[in-house]
């Protein structure tokens, strides 16, 4: 009897030992304030396994209760949590990131031993002779490349090369030509549209990160965006001036923009 006993509880345990060990994917998300944070990385600190969140904020990782999972992200507070029964519900959970700030490290502004005195510093600042174009003293060296507006709209006009009446330089004929039948009208208009679009795409690559999170506008709406602000009188002032100018442009479009559009941000 105690044998049978023996076994029977040896059993047991080993079904529990086993059924801890076991793992099952995790379904869950990672937001911030805003929404979805997408591609942040997901690690199970117990197994190092690890996967990133999709577009929509969500991930599955193998994980059973009592693991640690950690969250991590640039300009977020790195997240530890640890997984609990109910984290395998049917309802996906929902894990929450936040921003932290960075401090840059102290300069040392002696480290070349400099006087602050142009005539010995000078001498002090060893530099390497740059070799290009220019300093090569090539033709056309440090001109700007022109676009493929600008470069049509210049052969249009002439490409530079005027029309001769004996000794005089006068209009080129391509230009008078083009100019008659509009081709230069309808190429300045094309050469405004290729600067607008350069201007959209800059502000775009530049200041995606604060358009989305800091003046909450969609990601689904930030061409839209882009443009209003374009629309603005005082875009391409703004556009050629300071940071800190279009931060707070783009700051105050926001709030016009999202005024103007009632239904989508309340």
């Amino acid at each position: 009897m105690n044998k049978w006993l023996f076994i029977s509880i040896f059993l047991i345990s080993c079904f529990k030992i086993q059924s801890q060990e076991q793992r099952s994917f995790l379904y869950a998300s990672v937001n911030d304030k805003i929404g979805p944070v997408i591609n942040a990385h997901i690690l199970n600190k117990n197994t190092n396994q690890g996967t990133f969140t999709n577009e929509s904020g969500a991930f599955r990782i193998l994980a059973k209760s009592n693991d640690s999972i950690q969250i991590s992200f640039i300009g977020y507070k790195t997240s530890v949590i640890s997984v609990k029964i109910n984290h395998f519900g049917i309802q996906r959970t929902i894990f929450n990131l936040f921003k932290t700030t960075y401090e840059l490290d102290e300069i040392d502004i002696n480290k070349h031993n400099l006087l602050g005195f142009l005539s010995s510093d000078s001498k002090k600042i060893k530099t390497k002779k740059e070799v290009n174009a220019k300093t090569l003293k090539l033709p056309y060296a440090g001109s700007r490349i022109m676009t493929p507006a600008e470069r049509k709209l210049h052969t249009a006009m002439g490409g530079g090369t005027p029309f001769k009446i004996g000794l005089v330089n006068a209009i080129s004929v391509d230009y008078i030509l083009n100019s008659i039948s509009g081709r230069i009208k309808k190429l300045r208009k094309l050469k405004t549209i290729e600067s607008l679009e350069k201007k959209v795409t800059k502000i775009k690559n530049t200041y995606t990160i604060p358009i989305l999170k800091e003046f909450e506008i969609r990601e689904s709406d930030i061409y839209k965006f882009i443009y209003f602000c374009a629309a603005d009188e005082k875009f391409n002032y703004i556009y050629n001036s300071s940071e800190i100018n279009v931060i707070r442009f783009l700051k105050k479009k926001a709030e016009m923009f999202k005024n103007l559009n009632p239904n989508n941000y309340n």
